[in-house]
């Protein structure tokens, strides 16, 4: 038993060393004297190495120590070229599927020893031509860094501009001018860097506390001469520092699970408790009962809070997978990415990673043009891919974005043509029957299959996984400016606000996000009271629930239609009645083989009585 849990605090906190690797490789890319980035990958290598050997993953940390060996000869002067960064790129590459390995009970990949080898070949190979020895100023100042005891609360990223006369005397009065306004606690590179001849004007500046974001930056770029400036907290933890780190508790998920089913079922026998006793109630009980109702309404809540989990877990991934993605191509794009502290429900992160893969791959392959034709077209050879995360009243939205072509309206209609589809034509297909052509399964406008793309799976595989969790998928395309997407889900799929309705003496819910509007059946007057109706000058199908369930039509029923938003676009939903909006608690279903996909989960009402949650597009 400690075994089992001594190898999943392993996976668990290497795939995050992994991310945080990556993400310092990439930076080091761009700038590979970049000081704090050496420091932080070495750390992240050094942390993974020991948890690797305790673990009994020889092979795993022999390659390690040999990234960790490159690393370190890096804090030392040695320049990080593009071969060497390539090899430390196929380590976390290596090491990951290590970690795969590990999860199934496999044994450790070969190419791990092969790895070790090239990276030890790479490292001797640099030292030959590059000198190690450290001036004596830069000695120094290393000796200042290890000794510092201040804590830092505030990091400043500065690159001093390419036309900037004397350099290092700008760095110098940018020190001068920061010292005055919070404590300097450290700074990177150190002189004897700066002063050389080769430095790529880039200074890293830790600050004590004593002022602010605003105030930083604005001193900092008051200097003159400053291209890029970014301040941001970063809270180094010392013996001098008051700074105490939140203590956290590793739980297993199915916990978490089993405890919102527990209080859910609280919360029904609340209900009924309140509405049987409640009416008859003394004065005494009737408080007591509403104490004890206040009470169980915190405990759900708190419930729910500790299955929040922020958008980084999984969002720390995407830069690897976009650099990969973006080098295979010979392209070169710019993720950015905002909102990642934004925290939701454990079971929505789990759903949301795939499809939001899917829409980088589609950005990456055919968004982003390569950088030829980019500059063709007047703009940046490098192209930017933006992922931003944002609370929409109750839902979380997730957009994908890029500078890239955008979405050729001709195309998808030659291909939707091709398949016997008659779209609108070019003029007349706005953004959302664009998505509802791109949604259709096999469609694509890719002219070959790729390793990546081509298939016609990815933006369908998005839509119908997002309606399935009672979300949306929005589409916003200009030629030549770039495409969103736009992924709306409520913030726990364990939860979700729903529409009761009634069929033959049986209430379903629908997801309510899905829900357009509802109206009485005989408020219209279609021309076809069976195939369609016209709402809003916009013809809709009827789709009624009776028959799509295999029940009999009810004459006596006039009922009410429902109009849905599907993933092959909106429709109306005919039911016998609208009951109410309630929120639910989520129940997985097992499938059953050869049943029919009418359902994606079941909930118990308020009342106690158990319902059916409908699966929207498997009735469109």
């Amino acid at each position: 038993m400690e075994s089992h849990r001594l190898l999943a605090l392993f996976l668990t906190e290497g795939r995050e060393l992994l991310n945080r690797v990556d993400a310092e490789l990439m930076v080091l890319e761009r700038a590979p004297h970049s000081r704090a980035s050496i420091d932080a990958a070495f750390r992240a290598l050094h942390s993974l190495k020991g948890m690797s050997a305790t673990v009994g993953f020889e092979s795993t940390a022999a390659a390690l120590h040999a990234g960790e060996s490159i690393l370190d000869a890096a804090r030392n002067g040695m320049a990080l070229s593009g071969e060497l960064l390539g090899a430390l790129f196929a380590l976390t590459g290596g090491t990951r599927h290590a970690l795969d390995a590990a999860e199934h009970r496999l044994p450790e990949p070969d190419v791990l020893l092969t790895l070790a080898r090239r990276l030890e070949a790479s490292l001797e190979a640099s030292r030959l031509t590059v000198s190690t020895v450290l001036k004596r100023p830069e000695a120094a100042q290393l000796v200042r860094d290890a000794t510092t005891t201040g804590a830092a609360c505030w990091c400043v990223a500065v690159q001093i501009a390419t036309d900037a006369p004397m350099p290092e005397a700008r760095a110098t009065l940018l020190l001068r001018r920061l010292s005055a306004i919070a404590p300097v606690v450290r700074v990177a590179p150190g002189e004897g860097i700066r002063a050389s001849d080769d430095w790529d004007r880039r200074v890293t500046i830790w600050l004590g506390e004593g002022s602010s974001v605003d105030h930083i930056e604005q001193v900092a770029r008051g200097t003159g001469d400053i291209g890029e400036c970014h301040v941001v907290r970063d809270v180094v933890p010392s013996l001098g520092s008051r700074h105490v780190e939140a203590r956290t508790v590793r739980i297993p998920a199915q916990r978490l699970d089993d405890l919102l089913d527990l209080v859910g079922e609280l919360v029904l026998a609340r209900d009924r408790l309140l509405r049987v006793a409640l009416p008859t109630a003394d004065e005494p009980t009737t408080v007591a009962l509403e104490e004890a109702s206040g009470l169980v309404g915190k405990l759900r809540e708190a419930i729910l809070q500790s299955r929040l989990v922020p958008m980084a877990d999984i969002m720390d991934r995407f830069p690897r997978h976009v650099h990969d993605m973006a080098q295979s191509l010979g392209k070169d794009v710019e993720l950015v990415m905002e909102g990642r502290e934004l925290e939701v429900d454990r079971s929505l992160l789990e759903e949301l990673s795939e499809p939001l893969l899917h829409l980088l791959r589609n950005a990456v392959d055919h968004g982003v043009e390569r950088p030829e034709h980019r500059r063709a077209c007047g703009k940046p050879a490098r192209g930017r891919l933006v992922v931003r995360v944002a609370r929409d009243g109750a839902m979380v939205a997730v957009t994908v974005g890029d500078d890239g072509a955008g979405v050729c309206r001709d195309r998808v209609i030659a291909a939707a043509q091709a398949r016997g589809i008659e779209p609108a034509t070019p003029e007349a297909l706005d953004d959302a029957g664009l998505l509802t052509l791109l949604a259709i399964p096999g469609l694509s406008t890719a002219s070959e299959v790729t390793a990546l793309s081509g298939r016609g799976v990815g933006v369908n595989a998005v839509v119908h996984r997002v309606q399935s969790l009672g979300g949306r998928v929005d589409l916003a395309t200009v030629p030549g400016a770039g495409t969103a997407f736009t992924i709306r889900l409520p913030l726990s799929v364990a939860m979700l606000r729903a529409l009761l309705v009634r069929v033959a003496n049986e209430t379903y819910a629908i997801p309510l996000s899905l829900v357009h509007t509802t109206s009485r059946r005989g408020d219209h007057a279609p021309a076809d009271h069976v195939a369609g109706l016209q709402l809003h000058g916009e013809q809709l199908r009827i789709v009624s629930l009776r028959t799509r369930l295999g029940l009999p039509a009810a004459d006596d029923v006039s009922g009410h239609l429902v109009v849905l938003d599907g993933s092959a676009g909106r429709f109306a939903l005919l039911v016998d009645a609208c009951i109410a909006q309630q929120e639910i608690v989520v129940k997985p279903l097992q499938r059953v083989r050869g049943a029919a996909p009418r359902f994606s989960g079941g909930t118990i009402l308020s009342d106690g009585t158990p319902s059916l949650i409908l699966d929207i597009n498997s009735l469109n």
